[in-house]
């Protein structure tokens, strides 16, 4: 669930709301400076699942006790958030080889800064205990996996090319799940503040106005990188320089509302949420 703090309310967005969001954005990306992905339907389903593992968590959303509220994503213990992920990557899997080998580097590039993507982690950072070595131990298997699902997708291709142009559909998954959250999260109010990486603000609930990055965006297969600067020009509409869309869009979320205040307990949560009063989070994506 990702969950911000807005005018004396909660609003709560689902995983998978903000993964669809994700996977309508493959839809639309690519102009003359960034190249289009190709197998763009098993790429968009990959997307649009890469958190498919907390629909569970997500129908009866994990609690904060300390916080007396709703579990917001990266306040996940590592101890649930592995199985979480895990049946999701498997259940994606089952459906397509590519998409689930994208969810599996997904899943395990939270446990390694997005594979190089990006500065300070993710936010789900253990310390050393026995749980590090459990980590480490699915993302040796998912690696093995990995390595056994590209020998059957590239049997009669070249492997480079293969390895070349699934790194990037890759990155750029990880560049659509950030524009996602940024949706889900953001106060697109306009800011005279610095531009800072949005990945960095994503823990808080509490969300600040002003222009954030998307850094190491690629533009194309082993090409150029660019930093994505958001700038809010009026609320709920964002600039994007360079832009990388096909044309200007306009994407929405659905999600819930409910009042900010000590909840106290699951059950709490669970009626708070079944009265809840249904939002749109909305953002229009231009030119500078």
């Amino acid at each position: 669930m990702l969950i911000t703090r807005r005018s004396g309310n909660l609003v709560l967005v689902d995983q998978n709301e903000h993964g669809r969001l994700a996977g309508d954005l493959t839809l639309r990306w690519g102009n003359a400076d960034f190249e289009a992905p190709t197998r763009r339907e098993q790429v968009s389903i990959g997307t649009a699942r890469h958190d498919d593992g907390w629909r569970e968590a997500d129908a009866e959303p994990l609690f904060n006790a300390e916080a007396q509220r709703p579990l917001h994503f990266l306040e996940i213990p590592l101890e649930d958030h592995l199985p979480l992920y895990q049946r999701g990557v498997d259940r994606i899997y089952d459906e397509d080889a590519y998409a689930g080998l994208l969810v599996s580097m997904h899943w395990t590039g939270l446990y390694r800064n997005r594979w190089g993507m990006q500065d300070g982690g993710v936010g789900i950072k253990p310390t050393a205990t026995p749980l590090d070595e459990i980590r480490e131990k699915h993302v040796a298997e998912e690696e093995r996996r990995w390595a056994e699902t590209k020998k059957e997708l590239t049997a009669d291709g070249i492997r480079s090319d293969f390895e070349a142009r699934l790194w990037y559909h890759y990155d750029l998954l990880q560049v659509w799940d950030l524009f996602s959250l940024y949706v889900s999260l953001a106060d697109i109010a306009p800011a005279d503040t610095p531009a800072v990486p949005l990945a960095t603000t994503l823990k808080s609930i509490d969300q600040q106005p002003g222009p954030r990055t998307i850094q190491l965006a690629p533009t194309r297969v082993a090409g150029e990188r660019a930093e994505l600067v958001l700038t809010p020009v009026k609320p709920g509409v964002v600039t994007v320089d360079p832009f990388p869309f096909d044309a200007e869009i306009t994407v929405s979320l659905a999600a819930r509302s409910i009042a900010d205040r000590a909840y106290t307990g699951q059950d709490d949560v669970n009626e708070a949420l079944a009265a809840a009063e249904k939002v749109t989070l909305e953002c229009r994506f231009t030119k500078a």
